[in-house]
């Protein structure tokens, strides 16, 4: 990323488009407006929606939920913000001390953050808060799709909190035949939509009954004993249901769960640290980091601090956020950590990149917006023009999502992104309504603030002649590499589509204990991280079989491998992508070689048009169709592909290059002809 412009220093408002200045001499875009902004409701007064705010603007605090923000967060007067506590390991002290909830050895405490208020609205908002303390969409016309109008009937949140809140509710349904549940609409639709809001997805693909849980992982970072518990769960319901996933969130997906042992998992996982609620639907996912924080020497900002703090945000410190439990979609948030942004902070709906107030010199961030993949439409992030102090990050959240909620769209599922909300608004009133919900009612200019990323694209260029063809920006973070703390590396580990098998977990918990600090990372390419290892440690652990498993030296293509779950257990998906990823990816790892300092090569799979793989951002895409190969025969399985997708700095979304390509010899042979055109690949 440049340094400020002379424009931004001589004043002119300076926006960051991914990584990419730009003043008013060059404008962002911004969206149409597609429909007056705040459209009057006619079924609900002004009067009555405000009454139920509390308040018009962000400068009051008053209803921010009692004793758990006091202690968190401290009063809106209280003394000026303390630095973030994370106590990093030394080599000398690698192999014990320090121990918290969040790891045996390294101590990560959310960073403090001013209050936001949580009953911030608007008079002519859609959405109003009830006297339970949920927030419902008060304008039945706006909910156009299914899933609302199963939130207008009960809210997920309030039903799981209420009397004796998830224990009775679980209890309730698996004392009912599995059979008559789907004959009761109501308990239908709690099993397969409303137990989300806990992290609890029914696979009926695993069998009636069978669930999928996801977590909240901050950062991605896991300890010794959180991993050896996992392992414990999915390894009860043996190979054929137990196991877990890495997901594109820097995240853990649980499979194989039954209800009946859904409350005990739950209650486990809280004691040690993890929790799952609001994880899935219509919530704000889990906060992605860099996973080298705190370790890598070019870092420019530790993000692990700051995702701790907008994780406690979001869930209110784990006890359920009702003001942001009723989205009109999820949202993904992110926090940059380096010019290589691992977090892929363009398809985030919130992307928080690290700069430097030009008045104090303070710690803050620039602020993108908006960015998300769809099967209808991929939008990249864009600047909201605006910078942040690092103790207003959670206010700036909750100003931005609460907007989304008060406005956002709710018709069909494809078109009700955050995107879809500032379209309908238009830019300009979207901000202006931000800022309106800020602690204060104002949103300094991004100009006021001087961004800490160095220009990643300045010393790696695409390459001038074949903009087609280039080299990735990024570093890896898998192999071997030495830490900013002297004496120590960190060994990342591919594990191919991010499949975690039973014994997987505890192997790689006994490594961490036995080399490292204890810790195991995540990453959103679906790998692991092995912090903390002293240099003289490395040969005896690269020995070790978990290692030689999941290799920190894998092949191009498998080492860029990323697969959405695929039809072994979602519904939705139309062919087995992760199974078939890794097995194109091998075989072409063995036939060819790539040019010398050529980082990576990725390969996103997705198993329906919903793009989970995040089939748009990889080097070669794929996404999952069925393919008539001919009258007389059965469809079979097959993708439409993808060339030419980039992360970093300068994004670009991959474009179709062909339709229908059946699985085998035919999709293998048009692959291996793109990254030989494209990607300068030769034969071996």
């Amino acid at each position: 990323m440049m340094a400020m412009t002379a424009a931004a220093a001589a004043g002119t408002p300076q926006v960051h488009v991914n990584g990419r200045s730009s003043s008013n001499s060059c404008p962002v875009r911004r969206p149409a407006v597609r429909t007056p902004w705040r459209t009057k409701l006619s079924a609900v007064s002004p009067s009555s929606t405000a009454a139920a705010s509390g308040g018009d603007g962000g400068a009051a605090n008053g209803g921010n939920g009692g004793g758990f923000w006091s202690r968190l967060f401290g009063s809106a007067n209280s003394a000026p913000l303390a630095a973030a506590t994370v106590e990093q390991p030394t080599a000398s002290s690698s192999s014990g001390g320090l121990e918290s909830r969040y790891g045996p050895k390294t101590v990560i405490k959310p960073l403090p953050q001013n209050p936001p208020n949580l009953d911030v609205t608007s008079a002519d908002a859609f959405v109003g808060k009830t006297p339970q303390g949920s927030w419902q969409l008060l304008d039945e016309g706006r909910a156009k799709n299914p899933f609302e109008k199963t939130k207008l009937q009960n809210d997920a949140l309030e039903l799981l909190k209420r009397n004796g809140g998830f224990d009775e509710l679980t209890g309730e349904l698996t004392s009912t035949p599995f059979e008559d549940i789907y004959t009761d609409e109501e308990k239908a639709k709690t099993i397969d939509v409303r137990l989300k809001w806990m992290g609890l997805f029914h696979r009926l693909k695993a069998g009636k009954g069978r669930f999928m849980l996801r977590l909240r992982l901050p950062n991605g970072v896991l300890n010794s004993e959180q991993c050896r518990y996992m392992d414990g769960v999915i390894s009860k319901y043996g190979e054929e249901q137990g196991c877990a996933d890495v997901t594109t969130r820097q995240n853990l997906q649980l499979r194989g769960i039954t209800l009946e042992d859904a409350p005990e998992i739950l209650s486990t996982l809280e004691s040690l640290g993890i929790t799952t609620l609001q994880s899935g639907m219509d919530n704000v996912r889990n906060v992605a980091g860099s996973p080298i924080a705190g370790i890598d020497p070019q870092e420019v900002y530790d993000t692990r601090a700051m995702c701790q703090a907008l994780t406690e945000y979001v869930t209110q410190g784990y006890d359920g956020n009702p003001a942001i439990s009723n989205l009109p979609r999820k949202f993904n948030i992110c926090v940059v950590g380096s010019a290589d942004m691992f977090e892929h902070p363009h398809i985030n709906d919130i992307a928080l990149v690290p700069a430097k107030s030009n008045d104090n010199g303070k710690l803050g961030f620039h602020v993108e917006v908006g960015g998300f993949l769809s099967p209808s439409r991929c939008a990249d992030a864009i600047p909201l023009d605006a910078f942040v102090d690092e103790g207003d990050a959670a206010a700036l959240c909750h100003a931005i999502l609460s907007t989304f909620r008060d406005y956002g769209v709710r018709g069909p599922r494809t078109k009700t992104r955050l995107m879809w909300c500032i379209d309908e608004m238009g830019y300009d009133n979207f901000r202006e309504e931000v800022a309106r919900r800020m602690p204060g009612g104002n949103l300094p200019r991004a100009s006021e603030a001087t961004t800490l990323l160095p220009d990643a694209i300045a010393h790696h260029p695409i390459d001038p002649i074949d903009e087609s063809y280039h080299h990735s920006t990024r570093r890896s973070v898998l192999g071997t590499h030495d830490q900013k703390q002297d004496g120590l590396q960190w060994a990342g580990l591919c594990v191919p589509t991010g499949s975690l098998e039973p014994g997987d977990m505890t192997a790689l918990a006994n490594i961490a204990d036995k080399f490292g600090s204890g810790e195991v990372r995540l990453t959103v390419d679906q790998n692991v991280i092995i912090p903390n290892i002293p240099k003289e440690k490395m040969d005896a652990f690269l020995e070790e079989p978990i290692v030689q498993k999941f290799t920190p030296f894998p092949g191009m293509l498998v080492a860029g491998l990323v697969s959405c779950t695929g039809a072994r257990w979602c519904p939705q998906a139309q062919i087995h992508t992760k199974s078939n990823a890794l097995e194109l990816a091998q075989r072409l790892d063995d036939q060819l070689s790539f040019p010398e300092g050529t980082n990576e090569v990725r390969m996103h799979w997705s198993g329906c048009p919903n793009v989970c793989g995040q089939s748009q951002v990889g080097d070669v895409g794929f996404i999952g169709t069925s393919v008539k190969v001919s009258k007389d025969q059965d469809a079979v399985e097959g993708v439409n592909l993808l060339e030419g997708g980039r992360i970093g700095q300068a994004p670009a979304e991959a474009q179709l290059v062909d339709k229908k390509v059946p699985l085998g010899d035919e999709l293998e042979q048009k692959v291996k002809a793109i990254l030989m055109e494209k990607y300068g690949a030769v034969e071996k």
